[in-house]
């Protein structure tokens, strides 16, 4: 598990790094004439990414410590106490052995099957997802992308009910629409 924290959270800073130098090209407050630039918003995202997947990579790394001297001291506790029987201990191993080997390969053969594999992968759709509606964007236009992407992200987080879906995309699109068309004067692809 510790393994899967370590490649999102270094995978999301190699994401901010890269989006970071193009964000610092974007005109600021000063070059427009509105009062907050159009490189406010992502470059206050991209750090506040940076500092979340630092974060998470921080404290998966100090876990993962915690956890490798936990199983040190209970190898080491382990050692000390006497063996009672050394063939019971030995066919418990074997015992156990067997039963990992049956576990991972029905784990692996389920994957496919397991209803929760979507939302036990939830952060990798919702990447993918983002990436789609980059991509769909200037195809397909600014409004109808992000009615789609809202859409898909809604249903990702777990919404069913199809008026909190339906509310979630409206007001999405109004607020993003009205803040950065009215409110901001930035006009949308």
């Amino acid at each position: 598990m510790h393994t899967k924290f370590t490649v999102f959270a270094v995978l999301l800073l190699v994401l901010a790094a890269v989006t970071l130098v193009p964000t610092l090209d974007f005109p600021s407050s000063e070059d427009v004439s509105t009062f907050i630039g159009p490189r406010l918003w992502p470059l206050s995202l991209l750090l506040l990414l940076i500092v979340l997947s630092a974060t998470l990579l921080v404290s998966t790394r100090m876990s993962q410590a915690k956890e490798r001297a936990s199983n040190a001291e209970a190898k080491a506790s382990m050692e000390k106490a006497p063996a009672t029987e050394t063939g019971q201990q030995a066919d418990a191993g074997q015992d156990s052995a067997t039963d990992n080997v049956t576990d991972s390969t029905t784990e692996a053969a389920g994957v496919a099957l397991d209803p929760g594999f979507l939302a036990a992968n939830r952060h990798w759709w919702l990447m993918g997802t983002t990436v789609a509606y980059t991509l769909l964007m200037p195809a397909i236009g600014f409004l109808l992308a992000t009615v789609i992407f809202t859409l898909a992200c809604t249903l990702l987080l777990g919404a069913r009910h199809w008026a909190a879906l339906l509310a979630t995309v409206v007001i999405a699109v109004a607020l993003i629409q009205g803040v950065f068309s009215t409110l901001l004067g930035i006009p949308l692809p």
